[in-house]
This record gives structure tokens, sequence and C-alpha cells, in this order.
């Protein structure tokens, strides 16, 4: 069976939440066997896995202290309200979690700063234990490519 986590905040965000519910559905259109796991990136299990890539798992706001720019809540709580906005559409159907593309752009600047300071940053994605990406919600369409990989793999 294959394995896909999101290491995310519990409760989850609206990026975890998000990135979760679109692999629960894109597994379950693909028909492959896996199961899909959304972890608190506080548990031992998503620490060993930072660990074990020579990081730790944190947040935005971890990353914020380490690289010491406040996060303004203020901002995240309206950029969270723009979710109905024309670019947020291809998530529409997956959507309960108010995520918008300008929340992710607001918080790119941690995402792009968090390797450095020692930061594997949520929402984490892993598929059968390798990273595939973390610090942002992918594109529908990139999920969907590895959702199709593991597919074409159980085909063989």
């Amino acid at each position: 069976m294959n394995k896909i986590v999101v290491i995310g905040t519990q409760p989850p965000c609206p990026r975890c939440k998000l990135l979760t519910n679109v692999l629960i559905e894109k597994v379950k259109e693909t028909g492959i066997n896996a199961e899909v796991r959304h972890l608190a990136y506080t548990d031992e299990e998503s620490k060993l896995f930072a660990k074990s890539i020579g990081l730790e798992t944190g947040t935005a706001k971890d990353v914020s202290k380490r690289i010491g720019i406040t996060i303004e809540s203020e901002k995240i709580s309206s950029l969270i309200r723009n979710y109905e906005l024309e670019e947020n559409k291809e998530y529409k159907n997956y959507n309960d979690s108010n995520w918008s593309f300008e929340l992710d752009d607001f918080l790119r600047p941690f995402e792009q700063k968090a390797k450095s300071v020692g930061i594997l940053m949520t929402p984490i994605l892993i598929i059968n234990s390798e990273l595939k990406h973390n610090g942002s919600l992918p594109r529908i369409k990139r999920i969907e490519d590895w959702i199709l990989e593991l597919k074409n793999i159980s085909n063989r």
C-alpha cells in the first residue's frame, strides 16, 4: 500500500487541510491503493522524518522567529477571507478551509527562508517516505502527477 503523509498543524490550518482534502479525493478518483494521513508537525514521526534530512519540522511562525520578521495575524485573517477569488478556482471543490493563493503568496518569504534556518516548513507532503513538497500548497496538476506516478508504479 502507498503511504501519503501530510505534516501540518493540529488542528489543520487552511493549507494543510486543503492539501489533505485534495490528496484524499485524487486517491479516490484514481483508485490507487493508498493511505492518506495527516500528522501534526509536533508528532515524533514528523520530527524523525525532518531529522533524517537534517531539518526540524516547523511552521511559518517558527521560521519568522528565526529570521526576526513578525507575521501580521490580521493580514492572514484578511487573506483567508479571499478564498473565493478567481485565482483560487481550481481548488474550489476541495476548499472547505478558506485557503487562498494570496495566503501562500504572503507566506512565501518564510517558505523561501525555511530550509536555510533549519526548518522543514508545513505543509509537508511525503509520498512513500519521499519528500515531494513543503512550505506551500502545490498546484493541483502537480498533485495529480504524483498520484498518477503511484498508479503507474502499481500497474507494473
